[in-house]
């Protein structure tokens, strides 16, 4: 749906988006709008999911476990997220919004596995720069490895070929001393 609005005509998402967005907001409101705004463009991605059912003590557990892998979880009101992103999104019901701010995926990853031992959460949606994913696609992204992990297989990879190469020479070379032992073990 939200692929949908973004791809209409610019008068279309102009009609759509004045829909959603009032015309005046109070002061307190605008400097929410205005914090908003300062995490939108801080954060590498935003997730976007249903807590209905998630207990305090569950919240608790989850903010600290999204805290320590670098990001920050919002409760807000659809309509002044919607102002801030300053894009046509379609949110409706109880949202959450999860804010990687260290990389991409370290906050997402620790919210799908904190969904995976609960089942409480569901993805709605997510921000990935100026894009917006779908749950699908940002459930793909908590799949991916986080960086020091890509950058350890990495560096395996590469040093992979140098290591066998140094054993097949040490190989030869050892093998070559086993062969003298022997020759001069038989020699005596």
């Amino acid at each position: 749906m939200c692929q949908l609005v973004l791809s209409l005509p610019k008068y279309h998402a102009e009609v759509i988006m004045s829909k959603y967005t009032p015309k005046k907001i109070s002061q307190a409101k605008s400097a929410s709008v205005a914090d908003l705004k300062t995490f939108l463009r801080v954060a590498k991605s935003v997730a976007v999911v249903d807590y209905t059912g998630l207990k305090v003590s569950q919240a608790t557990t989850l903010r600290q476990a999204v805290r320590a892998a670098g990001g920050h979880v919002l409760v807000t009101k659809n309509t002044l997220f919607r102002i801030a992103f300053g894009q046509p999104l379609s949110l409706s019901g109880l949202n959450a919004f999860v804010f990687s701010d260290t990389d991409e995926v370290s906050a997402i990853k620790a919210l799908a596995d904190f969904s995976k031992k609960n089942g409480v959460l569901t993805f709605k949606a997510g921000l990935l720069g100026d894009r917006v994913l779908t749950a699908a696609e940002i459930a793909r992204l908590a799949t991916i490895p986080d960086q020091t992990t890509l950058a350890g297989k990495l560096v395996g990879t590469l040093n992979s070929p140098l290591f066998r190469l140094v054993y097949a020479l040490n190989w030869n070379r050892s093998r070559l001393v086993r062969t003298l032992e022997a020759v001069r073990a038989s020699k005596s």
